[in-house]
């Protein structure tokens, strides 16, 4: 139970759960932004609701690009923008994270408006600058975290290899005697080595056993089939006399 709560992967999880429900959030206070519009401008039956979810889908995948994908997209542009010449692009991607956090905060603050400044009105305001900070910080860590330097991921393998070669070490002092435990208490590793390896061509010769029994059974079931198809089959057959004439009474 403790290992699987230890697993360097909640992080994740839980950064990335975080992330959908700050987008969740933004695109529902953007759903009445549309749908306002909406009866203004739409003047058929269900354009409101039409505008407004397509408000919300539009604003909920603007924070899903800023929020999971944003430093990927900063990498590729600043590095088109070098090869280029042309800083316009790395300018442009500047722009597009300042816009959709404008909306982010046009989003509550229309709620806030709505609401007439009540309590609620406040907290959904206060939730939205939140989300906006944590749009940028958390999407930084989960960027960092998913995208470990070679070095970091490397020795992380390596620390893990060695965890789970201690674990499995002593999980394996049950089987011991007590003067091989009395060796291992004197810095002595081989009967850990001694124990695996009996243990693993335990495994290896039960592999071997099942092939074996399953060679046995495809045999006896050929056998089965050729006995079967024999008693089946007609030994002789029946002629008719010479000539084609029976015999006379």
């Amino acid at each position: 139970m403790i290992r699987r709560l230890h697993n360097k992967k909640i992080p994740q999880y839980f950064l990335a759960i975080a992330g959908l429900v700050i987008v969740a959030y933004y695109a529902l206070n953007s759903y009445p932004v549309g749908e306002w519009f909406g009866k203004f401008f739409l003047d058929f039956r269900s354009g409101p609701q039409i505008l407004g979810v397509v408000t919300a889908a539009f604003i909920g995948m603007c924070v899903f690009l800023l929020f999971f994908h944003k430093e990927y997209m900063k990498i590729s542009v600043k590095a088109y923008s070098k090869k280029s010449g042309d800083t316009s692009f790395e300018n442009a991607f500047g722009w597009f994270t300042f816009f959709v956090l404008l909306l982010e905060f046009c989003s509550v603050g229309f709620r806030w408006i709505q609401l007439n400044g009540n309590k609620l009105g406040w907290v959904l305001l206060g939730i939205g600058i939140v989300g906006m900070a944590l749009t940028y910080i958390l999407g930084k860590i989960l960027h960092a975290q998913v995208n470990e330097p070679p070095s970091v991921a490397a020795r992380n393998l390596r620390e893990e290899a060695g965890r789970q070669a201690f674990n499995q070490g002593r999980d394996h002092l049950d089987d011991l005697s007590i003067e091989e435990k009395r060796r291992i208490a004197n810095f002595d590793n081989s009967p850990l080595d001694e124990v695996r390896d009996v243990k693993a061509r335990e495994r290896e010769n039960e592999v071997k056993a099942v092939e074996e029994r399953r060679k046995v059974e495809e045999e006896e079931a050929r056998k089965d089939e050729e006995m079967y198809q024999r008693m089946i089959s007609p030994t002789s057959t029946s002629t008719a006399s010479s000539n084609g004439h029976s015999k006379p009474f």
